[in-house]
């Protein structure tokens, strides 16, 4: 009956805590300006071989293949997150990235015509 009990605790917590992670990652990145979080948020060269960069930018809103990161890096995929924000992928070995702290900028431009950027700042090692 103990392991029955602590078995539904355990999957309770386990649920708890993904339910959560899902709230935070869909908030995470708020606001009116456009505005970035870069997956991870620390970088291991040598295990990492895709970023992700969330935004609050409607993709509806955005000319898809003015998408760029720093110095003109093209994605590998565009694509709407369940909130039909842009989320873009990016290869490592495009981005020239060197250990310590680094700012990067996802720029773009809306279908207005305006153009958009959003900074975030990764560790890599």
């Amino acid at each position: 009956m103990k392991k029955t009990y602590i078995g539904i605790v355990v999957l309770c917590a386990l649920l708890g805590i993904g339910l959560t992670g899902i709230a935070i990652a869909n908030s995470a990145v708020d606001g009116d300006e456009p505005a970035m979080m870069v997956s991870p948020s620390v970088i291991v060269l040598a295990k990492v071989d895709t970023l992700t960069v969330h935004t609050n930018i409607a993709l509806s809103a955005v000319v898809s293949d003015t998408i760029a990161l720093d110095d003109g890096v093209s994605p590998t995929s565009v694509f709407a997150d369940n909130l039909g924000h842009l989320v873009a992928k990016f290869a490592i070995a495009n981005l020239g990235l060197t250990p310590g702290p680094v700012t990067l900028t996802l720029t773009g431009v809306f279908k207005n015509s305006t153009y958009f950027s959003a900074t975030d700042v990764v560790i890599v090692k």
